[in-house]
Order: C-alpha cells, then sequence, then structure tokens
C-alpha cells in the first residue's frame, strides 16, 4: 500500500469518526507536511460529502477535523416535497462542499499559515476554543474529576495534585503550586513548580520548556522543576534526557548534556554552565519529583560529596518517611530495574526503620575508587542508620562511630553481570539479593554528619555501597 492510498484509509476513519487519538494525531501531521495529503484529503471530503448528503446524514463533524478547535453550532431541518428533493440534494451538494472547504482551509491556517485572518472569520460564525486534549487519571484537591477530558491550554494549580495523560500519550505528575502551558500535545512549558513525566513508548521526543532549559525526551520517566529564580532541576528516574538550552533550535550546538537514570542537573540561568545537582527529593510511590518549591525533608535538609569529576551528574535522591518494605535503595545509571530494600525472608520489616527519611545512594564503578567523605545536613536530633553489605569488612569510621543493631535487610533484586553479585547465588525464584548489616548512630542535635568511604584503603571492593536511613529522635 503506498504512502497516498494509506492517507486516504486514514482519512476516511476520520471522516466517518472512528479515528482513535493517535489517527486524529497522526492526520494531522500528515495534513501539515504533506501536499499531495491535502489534495487527497480534498478529494475524499467530496466524495464523502455527496454520499452523507445522498443518505440524508450530516456531513463531517466540524469537531473532529479541527480539534482541539471546537465548533459548536445548530442545525435546523426543513421538510421538502419529493418533487424538489433532487433540485435540494444538487443544491446541498454545493453546500456542503463549500463547507467542507471552508473546514479544510480552517484547519491548515490553524497551523499558522494565515491564521490572523481566520481567527477574523470564526469570530464573526463559530465559536472557538483552543487547547491540548488531557485525561485526568488520579486527583486530589484539585477541581477535575478522574476519567475527566478536558482541553487545557494553561494550568495554575495552588494545592492538591493530579495526575492526566496527553492526547500525545505521555504521562503527568503535577503537586501544587504549580503552572503550565500546554503548546501541543508533545510539548508543556513549565512555568513554576514541578512535574514528572512518564513518557512511555509513544512520546518519545517529548519537550519541557523552560526559562532556563529544554529538556528532550529520549524514551524516559524524569522530573523538572523551576524556582522563584528561575533556575531549572531535571533528575531522570528512568531512560535517558538531552538538556539543551533556552529558546535554541534542538540541535548538537544547543545541548548542554545527556543525562541518564540517577543522575540530576541544575540551569541556574539561559546561559550559566549546567551543574551538577548533587541531591533531589522524591514523594510518593510513583517517584515523582518533589523539586525547589518542597523542602526536601523536615529532617535531612542536605546530602553532598565533595566527587570533583566531568561530566559526572550521579544524585543521592531523599524520599522523606519512605523507609519501608520495597522503599528505593539506589536509582541505578543504566539499570534496567529499581533496586529497593526489603526484610528477610521470613520476617518482618524492623520496626525501628519504618517511616525513616531513606536516602539513595549510587552504585557502580565509582565506588570502585576511592569515594570521597559523604555529607548529611541534619535539621533536628536524629538516628543516621548505614546498611552496609554484610559480606564486606565495616571500615574504621564505621566500627568507631556506629553500632550494630542485629537487623539484616536485603537488596534487590539485582543483575548477575556486575562485579558486585559475581560471586552471589540466586534464590529460589533465581533472583540475586544482597544481605546488608544495619548500624546506627544517636545525634543529639542539628549538625552535620560525615560518612566515609565504603572500603578499607588499599583494598578492592567488590561490594555494594552501603545505604543510608535518617530517623527524628522523640
Amino acid at each position: 500500500m503506498n504512502g497516498i492510498e494509506s492517507f486516504e484509509r486514514l482519512c476516511n476513519a476520520v471522516l466517518e469518526g472512528k479515528a482513535s487519538e493517535a489517527q486524529l494525531e497522526q492526520f494531522r501531521q500528515q495534513l501539515h507536511s504533506s501536499a499531495a495529503a491535502r489534495k487527497a484529503y480534498a478529494d475524499q471530503t467530496q466524495i464523502h460529502a455527496l454520499l452523507t448528503w445522498q443518505q440524508g446524514r450530516a456531513a463531517v463533524p466540524a469537531s473532529v477535523i479541527l480539534s482541539p478547535l471546537e465548533f459548536h453550532s445548530t442545525l435546523n431541518v426543513i421538510p421538502f416535497p419529493p418533487d424538489k428533493v433532487w433540485t435540494l440534494r444538487r443544491g446541498v451538494f454545493g453546500i456542503a462542499v463549500a463547507v467542507v472547504i471552508f473546514l479544510g482551509l480552517a484547519y491548515w491556517l490553524g497551523f499558522g499559515h494565515g491564521q490572523k485572518n481566520l481567527s477574523v472569520v470564526a469570530q464573526k460564525s463559530v465559536s472557538v476554543r483552543k487547547g491540548v486534549s488531557v485525561d485526568i487519571l488520579a486527583t486530589s484537591g484539585s477541581p477535575y474529576e478522574v476519567g475527566q477530558r478536558v482541553m487545557l491550554s494553561r494550568l495554575d494549580l495552588k494545592t492538591g495534585s493530579l495526575r492526566f495523560r496527553i492526547s500525545s500519550g505521555a504521562v503527568v505528575d503535577v503537586e501544587g503550586p504549580v503552572a503550565l502551558e500546554f503548546v501541543d500535545p508533545m510539548r508543556l512549558r513549565l512555568l513554576r513548580g514541578s512535574i514528572t513525566t512518564d513518557v512511555g513508548t509513544e512520546a518519545k521526543g517529548f519537550v519541557v520548556d523552560t526559562a532556563s532549559a529544554c529538556v528532550l525526551d529520549l524514551g524516559t520517566r524524569f522530573g523538572v522543576s523551576v524556582g522563584n529564580d528561575g533556575s531549572t532541576d531535571i533528575l531522570v528516574l528512568q531512560g535517558e534526557v538531552e538538556v539543551h538550552r533556552a529558546g535554541q533550535p534542538l540541535t548538537p550546538e544547543s545541548r548542554l548534556a545527556s543525562l541518564f537514570e540517577g543522575e540530576a542537573a541544575r540551569m541556574v540561568g539561559r546561559e550559566a554552565k549546567i551543574q551538577r545537582l548533587q541531591t533531589l527529593a522524591l514523594s510518593g510511590d510513583r517517584l515523582s519529583i518533589r523539586g525547589l518549591t518542597a523542602p526536601a525533608s523536615s529532617v535531612v535538609t542536605d546530602v553532598t560529596d565533595n566527587i570533583k569529576k566531568a561530566n559526572f551528574y550521579r544524585c543521592y535522591t531523599i524520599v522523606p518517611g519512605g523507609m519501608s518494605q520495597g522503599a528505593l535503595a539506589s536509582l541505578v545509571h543504566r539499570g534496567h530495574r529499581k533496586l529497593t530494600w526489603l526484610s528477610l525472608p521470613d520476617q518482618l520489616f524492623p520496626a525501628e526503620l519504618q517511616g525513616a527519611d531513606v536516602i539513595g545512594t549510587f552504585q557502580g564503578e565509582v565506588i570502585r575508587k576511592e569515594v570521597p567523605d559523604i555529607n548529611l545536613e541534619l535539621a533536628r536530633p536524629c538516628a543516621v542508620y548505614v546498611m552496609f553489605d554484610s559480606r564486606a569488612t565495616p571500615p574504621e569510621w564505621l566500627r568507631r562511630d556506629f553500632k550494630d543493631t542485629g537487623f539484616r535487610l536485603r537488596s534487590g533484586p539485582w543483575w548477575s553481570d556486575l562485579v558486585a553479585t559475581k560471586n552471589l547465588q540466586p534464590d529460589s525464584n533465581g533472583e540475586l539479593y544482597i544481605v546488608h548489616s544495619v548500624w546506627r548512630r544517636d545525634v543529639p542535635s542539628a549538625a552535620t554528619v560525615t560518612l566515609g568511604t565504603p572500603f578499607v584503603k588499599g583494598q578492592k571492593y567488590p561490594y555494594a555501597m552501603y545505604g543510608i536511613a535518617v530517623k527524628a529522635l522523640n
């Protein structure tokens, strides 16, 4: 089947009102980009108009052809004597063709070719509303309802949360306060606040613009946050994104960095250099970015190290109150599954750890070298827990400052082609888990606590990086 034949089938589906959202979007794109498609469309609408009017049915719904422009009109039906039907049909057919041509022209002009002139005509004859179609998937404290389909050009949410699917297939989580604009189904402009976007496989190439950066998705789940000063934070939860300078074409020359799973960066201004962001807070089971408009935690205000390495963007994550069975242990660089904290088989998760802030550290080759100290900025008295790979020898700083609680946790599931899992035996389900000892230190006041490297200096370290949890003392 050649391209025109394929388009004619697509056109028929649209004219019959049977086209899916994906087909409608494909129809619009082909009509916009191809003169041959526009000619084929004109031919098909004429044929369709003749057939439908001969059968006494209404012609093509304007809302289908012009979506997301919505047209509202009233149809008056006047009976005619049988001997005048044929004359009427010829006249009506001419009118129908004229109407279809007008609607097709309006659709084409709606892409920006003569849009100013179209708006003048529209004001005189029809009511027009612009926007992008979204389906509401989840809501709390917002004016929308689950299952509702709405047309949005801008969203201002002062409080509450919202999850919606754009017609392109991208799923977006927002939590107030947030303000964003819907440029088109494949592009959002974030004015302030934070959003987390999951583009799946359908919306690859989705773009989020801010005042200081342009984030191009390459098939991923990522978070973007804009502060009151216009700075932009970007965190990749899965997959890969490209970060470009704001206001410039998406070219190799405007690209500042590629970020992968577990990496984060900040753009302070449009002309500033991209910076590694060492810590970002997450919230909820879906691991949405909390961002610049929400405090990271009432217990842990920051996690930093002094790694100095070009193009290094690995990030520590904080999930306030998130420590429990299945809590995030690490966002693994270019990994293919999420590492979690779990109790040992046939044991309960330690009640003492429940509800602690869990800090995700990073794994991989970086911890085989001289990893610098990790600094925890604590806002109040608290207990600091370190989950240490039980196969390794505890370093001197851990034995000096912490006490082994006797609790044991598992991290996993891991995959087999890593240095840290080389000698592990799979469990009954064929999965690999690493057992960790849990060490505790009580800090009596707000302070900076320094955690050292996971290994004894001069020794190789074929083990997992330790995990961290912090819980306020009553």
